[in-house]
This record gives C-alpha cells, sequence and structure tokens, in this order.
C-alpha cells in the first residue's frame, strides 16, 4: 500500500500521518502507459464529465487544477480525484454501474438531501439524482460494464442508492484502490504484462458485488426529498430557460409553481443554498461560459443583462469576486487565445 495515506480498519476512515494527506498522493502521482493522468481547470471540467452525462455547478472558483487519475482495468474503469465544492445533477449510465467510493473522512457531502458520510453511492440506469458537495473531497469513482457485475444488480432498481460498507470492507476496498494506482503509476510494465491489472479488476468486482446487494439506506429517506428534489431541478430548469423571468424570487417561485418558502427549504436542503444565491451562481456560470467562447459577437453588457443582471456595476462587482477577475478580462483572455490558435491552424 503506498505510504502516503494511513486507514484505520476498525472503522474505514482515514487518518492523518506524518507522510501528507491523499493530495499529497495525488499531487505526486505521474502518468505512466498504465495511468491517464489529467489535470483540468475548473472552466473545462464539465465537459469532462459528458461520458456519464452530469453536470456540474462550481459553488467556488479555483485556479487550482483538478487532477484525476484514470485506470482502464479489463472490464472496470477506475478513477481517483479531488472534487470541489459544486452542486452535480444528472447522470446517464444505459450500459454501466457507477461506483462512488468516499476516500476520505470529508462528511458534509449531500446526494438528493440525505447526508453521504461514509457510505458508498452506487448509480444505475438514468437515475435523477442531485448532488452537492460544499468542500472538496478524494473520491475513487469505479465504473463496471452490466456484465461484470450482472448477479449483484439484476434486482436493483434503476437510481441513486447509499449503501452503508461495514467499516472492514470500506477498509479493504479503499486500500485496493490506492494500491491500484499506486502500482500503476510506478511500476506500468509490470502491472500489465503480469496480469496485475486484471487481477485488480477481478478484486474490484468481487469486494463491490455484495456491497451493491446490502439494502439501500435512502430507501428510507423521508418523502419530502424527494419533492424536494423535484423542486431545485425545476429551479435550475427555470433559471436557464428564463433568467430574466426569473430574477426576484417571487417571480422564480411562481415559475416553479411553489411557495416561496417551500422553494427555500427545497433549496437549502438539496444544494444548500438559498434559492436566490443557487440561481446568482448558476447565472454567472452562464456569463462566464458564454465570455469565455470568446465569440466575435459577445458582448458583456448583453449577456450579463441576457441573464437578469439589470445593474452592470453590482454585476462586475460579483464577477470579480466570484472568479478573480473583471468580466472584460474574461473576454479579452479568451480572444486572445482563440487569436493564438488560429495562428498556430
Amino acid at each position: 500500500m503506498p505510504q502516503s495515506l494511513h486507514i484505520d480498519p476498525a472503522s474505514g476512515t482515514a487518518a492523518k500521518d506524518p507522510w501528507g494527506p491523499l493530495d499529497a498522493l495525488l499531487r505526486a502521482l505521474k502518468p505512466s502507459p498504465a495511468l491517464e493522468l489529467e489535470r483540468i481547470d475548473i472552466d473545462h471540467f464539465q465537459p469532462s464529465e459528458s461520458n456519464a452525462w452530469a453536470v456540474s455547478v462550481p459553488l467556488a472558483f479555483a485556479t487550482t487544477p483538478i487532477i484525476r487519475a484514470k485506470l482502464n482495468l479489463p472490464g472496470v474503469t477506475l478513477s481517483l480525484m479531488r472534487t470541489f465544492p459544486r452542486v452535480v445533477r444528472g447522470y446517464r449510465l444505459p450500459d454501466d454501474l457507477l461506483v462512488v467510493v468516499p476516500m476520505d473522512d470529508v462528511s458534509s457531502a449531500r446526494i438528493n438531501g440525505e447526508a453521504i458520510g461514509s457510505s458508498i453511492v452506487v448509480l444505475k440506469g438514468s437515475p435523477d439524482c442531485v448532488g452537492y458537495e460544499p468542500q472538496g473531497r478524494v473520491i475513487a469513482i469505479v465504473r463496471l460494464r452490466r456484465q461484470d457485475a450482472r448477479e449483484s444488480w439484476m434486482s436493483l432498481k434503476d437510481g441513486c442508492h447509499l449503501v452503508d460498507p461495514p467499516p472492514a470492507s470500506l477498509f479493504w476496498l479503499r486500500r485496493l484502490i490506492l494500491t491500484a494506482v499506486d502500482a500503476a503509476a510506478k511500476q506500468p510494465e509490470v502491472f500489465v504484462s503480469a496480469g496485475v491489472d486484471r487481477t485488480i479488476a477481478g478484486s474490484l468486482v468481487n469486494m463491490l458485488k455484495p456491497l451493491i446487494g446490502l439494502p439501500s439506506r435512502n430507501a428510507r429517506a423521508h418523502p419530502s426529498l424527494g419533492k424536494y428534489r423535484t423542486i431545485v431541478q425545476r429551479m435550475e430548469d427555470a433559471v436557464r430557460q428564463d433568467p430574466e423571468g426569473t430574477y426576484h424570487l417571487t417571480d422564480l417561485a411562481r415559475h416553479v409553481g411553489v411557495p416561496v418558502r417551500t422553494l427555500q427549504n427545497a433549496s437549502k436542503t438539496i444544494c444548500g443554498q438559498s434559492p436566490r444565491r443557487y440561481a446568482h451562481i448558476l447565472r454567472l456560470w452562464s456569463v462566464r461560459r458564454q465570455l469565455l467562447s470568446g465569440s466575435a459577437g459577445v458582448i458583456v453588457k448583453t449577456v450579463a443583462m441576457m441573464q437578469g443582471f439589470r445593474h452592470l456595476g453590482e454585476f462586475s462587482a460579483s464577477y470579480k469576486a466570484a472568479f478573480g477577475e473583471m468580466p472584460s478580462e474574461t473576454l479579452a483572455r479568451a480572444r486572445s487565445k482563440s487569436r493564438r490558435m488560429a495562428g498556430v491552424s
């Protein structure tokens, strides 16, 4: 096992150690023939999620790259990454099963309003879920092909399932994941030629099968959580489809079709933000994405007003507070990059 992390087998949780946390392990990783390593800035992270049809809304901007290590094993894809403060919605998995394993002791994350804690999240089919991560955490994502876990999930309903593994099972699963990533980075030739990749893939499937079959904790969730999740999804859709018409809270509640108090409760429960704050974040990121396109017809004032920002001074101040630069600087940088790329091509 890599010396970068100690895990307590009694609780399954990561413990602090003198060699450094999981962040240090991720930063120290080097790509190899067996290990893909991506460093993605937060502006370009969302397209990288497209293979699972997920959409992340960052809750805070950061200049530190998101590091994702990826192993393509026989029948299994294993990724290790640190997330960032965000709301993530969606997932469409017609052929695969996605298992999200918490690798640290961050306990603030929720999915569909339910605290995740040290639970494993199992996603099947087209789960209609909303995840909330108020702080970054280290997770492993195991993507299983249908044929490799068929017995365990034949009776599993499509959706999002929270499973509480025994602490010892979580300990050994985390240990296997870290060992696999470490071996792929440091001994790639042995990893493939000696069949270590196939052994690890088989071990992952065998460890996960009984866990996938455990009772789902969120099956006992309060009925209001499902209602709240739907309200938040309708709120997001309303803000994206009619940003000007949903600028005021009363207008937003009317578009969603619920009282203001219900909208507030749903937004705080599911995505940890007041509806006004969350709608503001959605609008700011929509403006930023358009500015980052660098298109000739993009004008800061026009884009801002189309997103419901009627006071340009307040908008510019909010934008700079969120992203560390003025909107005009974002647009100028994007256009400069487009010109450089055009010159190269």
